[in-house]
């Protein structure tokens, strides 16, 4: 059955198992169509950008307060003593908190503690006033994110950043420029 012209399917939306339109930002399967991966980097770096001041007195009191870590099943290949429900379920695509050597979660929590005594974090924020990235560097030079979600409010999951993703230099940058 012959494509109709993007943009003039005759009153039918997309169905599962058709095709979608090309260049629509569902279609990066395809490969003639959809955002590529040079576009996707760029669209991941544009959506966790670095604020330019650091956290105040202020906010590093509130999230030291407020924020916690929670863990994710995502970033886990091995549970240790996380919690995690359902059991860890590593995706192919994302970071493991394991590669990294985080394998307790007292260490995860101590590198939210970092990120927020360091005070490097995103510029958008949640609607409840936490910001949506925070940032940390272990001793090994590790870039770890936080990212702002969870089953409660001030619930932050974390994982390394990898060298070949842009942040991780943009993050390394700043973090030298304002600790040294």
């Amino acid at each position: 059955m012959p494509r109709a012209p993007v943009g003039k399917c005759p009153g039918i939306g997309w169905r599962p198992g058709r095709r979608r339109g090309l260049g629509s930002s569902n279609d990066s399967d395809y490969p003639s169509g959809g955002m590529g991966r040079k576009a996707r980097a760029k669209r991941r770096v544009t959506r966790r950008k670095i604020r330019k001041q650091a956290l105040t007195d202020k906010e590093r009191a509130f999230l030291r307060d407020k924020a916690a870590y929670q863990g994710h099943p995502h970033h886990k290949r091995s549970p240790g003593d996380f919690g995690l429900v359902p059991p860890s379920s590593p995706r192919p695509e994302k970071t493991l908190c394991d590669e990294a050597g985080v394998f307790r979660k007292a260490k995860a929590s101590e590198l939210l503690t970092v990120a927020i005594d360091g005070g490097l974090v995103s510029e958008n924020t949640a609607a409840d006033g936490f910001p949506k990235h925070l940032w940390a560097i272990d001793a090994n030079g590790q870039v770890f994110e936080a990212m702002y979600g969870g089953k409660e409010k001030g619930r932050y999951h974390g994982y390394p950043i990898r060298r070949v993703d842009p942040l991780f230099d943009q993050v390394t940058k700043e973090w030298k420029k304002r600790h040294g």
